[in-house]
Formats: C-alpha cells, structure tokens, sequence
C-alpha cells in the first residue's frame, strides 16, 4: 500500500498489515486525494455503509517524526476537531517503516525534547508554564513538544485542541478544567 488517504474498516486494515508483513502486495479500501479525505474528515468522518472510516497511511523516514509526515497530509491536526460530531471516529494513523530503517522509539521520557519537559516537571510541576498534575502529565508532556516543534504557542487552548483529536470530549474537558485550575491566577 502507498502512503495516503484511504477509507477503509478495520478488517481491510488488519488483512492490509498482514499482507504488508509477509511481503504481499494487496490493495484494500478506497484511496482519497489529500482534498477529498479533508472534505470527508470535514463532514464528520462518519463511517460508511461497510464501516470505512479515515486511515491516514505514513511512511515516515529513518529519523523522521510521524508528525512531521502527518503535517503534510492534515496540517491542521494540532488544531481543535470542529468537525467532529455523534458517530465521528478519530482519523487512524498507520506508520509504516521497513524493517531496515525502522528506528525503534525510545520511551517518552527518554526522547529529547520530552525529556526536557519532564526533567522542568520534576522541579517545578510546570510544563511549559502550565502547571500540570501527574494525572495528565504523559498527555501533556508529548502534546506540548509536539506543539513546540510545530512553532504553535504553548497554551491550556492549544493543549487541549491538539489533544481533542484524539480523546473523547469528555476526556479533553477533565483535562481542560485541570489545566486551568492549575494556571496562575486559576
């Protein structure tokens, strides 16, 4: 399978990575332009008569952030999901590495920027300059320096749209209270 868009259910998924894995060349599901996969995100990515719903497939390079790739297919997805309604379903990520360039992912406390935010963490219970319970802190830590590396301002908004992409609005708003509470003068 290429790199892209693709509307597909999670059995084409699963028999897809199969395939992929020992080598076998399938094509499943039904592949977008970058246009039409943001219009069907847009109306609400709601799943099709067969289940299909948004697979964003990646390729990234040997070294090369899955974000950084993602932000040439969606780049808006640090931003808030206005689309998202009753029956939405996240947009699915599938990276894709070769065995020979498969770099394996260090933990997160153990990647640089990260690291950095936790070892601020540790010391003062800010992340930078949002105070930050330890309840959410793995969230907060990893969306913060995603958005730093995005060059998007670092605030309780911008945390919390980035993460509603993939959290249940519940979920955000939990996130989203704890955060204020916690800013200076909150």
């Amino acid at each position: 399978m290429r790199e892209g868009w693709f509307l597909m259910n999670a059995a084409e998924v699963e028999r897809w990575l199969r395939a992929a894995r020992s080598g076998e060349e399938v094509e499943l599901g039904e592949a977008l332009s970058v246009e039409e996969a943001l219009d069907y995100r847009n109306r609400g990515n709601l799943p099709d008569g067969s289940g299909r719903t948004l697979r964003l497939v990646l390729t990234p390079d040997p070294g090369q952030r899955v974000e950084d790739r993602r932000l040439l297919f969606e780049p808006d997805f640090h931003e808030a999901p206005e689309w998202r309604r009753p029956g939405s379903k996240p947009v699915n990520v599938i990276p894709i590495t070769s065995a020979d360039s498969a770099v394996p992912p260090a933990p997160w406390w153990e990647q640089e920027d990260v690291g950095e935010l936790e070892t601020e963490w540790q010391r003062t219970g800010t992340v930078a300059g949002l105070t930050v319970s330890a309840e959410y802190r793995s969230f907060v830590l990893k969306t913060v320096a995603a958005l730093q590396r995005a060059g998007i301002p670092v605030t309780v908004d911008s945390v919390t749209d980035s993460i509603s992409r993939w959290l249940a609005p519940a979920d955000v708003a939990r996130i989203k209270e704890s955060l204020q509470q916690r800013e200076p003068g909150g």
